[in-house]
């Protein structure tokens, strides 16, 4: 498996196109193999290409809320991203505490899967707990897993109850991509190997069901997030050396 980034873990160096490309270099030079966009702060889709094919890093996804997906054109974000050369187009968040809210997201990740395959483009919905609570008769992470492959986040399963390994195992056709995150039970995000997830699990079971990438991500980083992301792809390169 590689590993690669989701830059919304180092967002407070992050603040324009200089500064984006910056920790593209900064992120490779780390140890990661490619990274996952929260936001291209303006620069252009040619500039990030070329910034990424000359650092060696594969654009593994990109992230966008279903509030961003709703406003935007989005013909114009699909083809952004993909001559950026981004594999994955990902809703990043939805709300689906009612029916109306869940059929809204399905109806438009549809939209989005037919538009985004068009251009040799596949997507993904990016989970966090609620996903997993049961609203009239309907656990929403079900539903939405038939319409669209899942970037199944497992520190977020783990808080929301779920045996993560197992999920995993069960889903193995409707994850697209996994995030890797630790932190503790309650909802408090850290570095690999801070925290109570059971990263070991999390890793034996992407390796059973033959995942390619592992794209690590926290949501809290402390003190930084550069030094925060560069403990947690130590400690993945160490103890966790024989998943990888």
């Amino acid at each position: 498996m590689k590993i690669a980034l989701q830059l919304y873990s180092v967002r407070d160096g992050i603040s324009d196109a200089k500064s984006l490309l910056d920790a593209l270099k900064r992120v490779r030079e780390m140890g990661y193999e490619g990274v996952e966009f929260a936001g291209c702060f303006g620069t252009e889709a040619e500039e990030l290409r070329e910034c990424l094919e000359g650092l060696g890093l594969t654009a593994v996804g990109c992230h966008e809320s279903l509030r961003s997906i709703d406003a935007g054109n989005i013909d114009e974000m699909l083809d952004f991203y993909h001559r950026v050369g981004v594999e994955n187009f990902v809703c990043s968040y939805a709300p689906v505490g009612t029916g109306e809210e869940l059929e809204h997201l399905c109806a438009q990740m549809e939209r989005v899967k037919a538009k985004a395959e068009k251009l040799g483009m596949r997507t993904g919905y990016h989970n966090h707990s609620h996903e997993f609570k049961t609203a009239d008769g309907i656990r929403p992470i079900e539903k939405i897993a038939a319409c669209c492959p899942l970037e199944l986040d497992t520190y977020w399963s783990f808080v929301a109850g779920e045996d993560t390994g197992a999920f995993i195992r069960n889903n193995r056709d409707k994850i697209g991509l996994l995030h890797l995150k630790d932190g503790s039970r309650d909802g408090h995000p850290c570095a690999i190997g801070e925290g109570a997830a059971d990263i070991r699990a999390v890793l034996e079971a992407a390796g059973d069901v033959g995942a390619d990438w592992i794209i690590v991500e926290n949501d809290n980083p402390v003190p930084d997030g550069f030094s925060d992301v560069k403990r947690s792809i130590d400690t993945l390169k160490t103890t966790f050396a024989q998943f990888l």
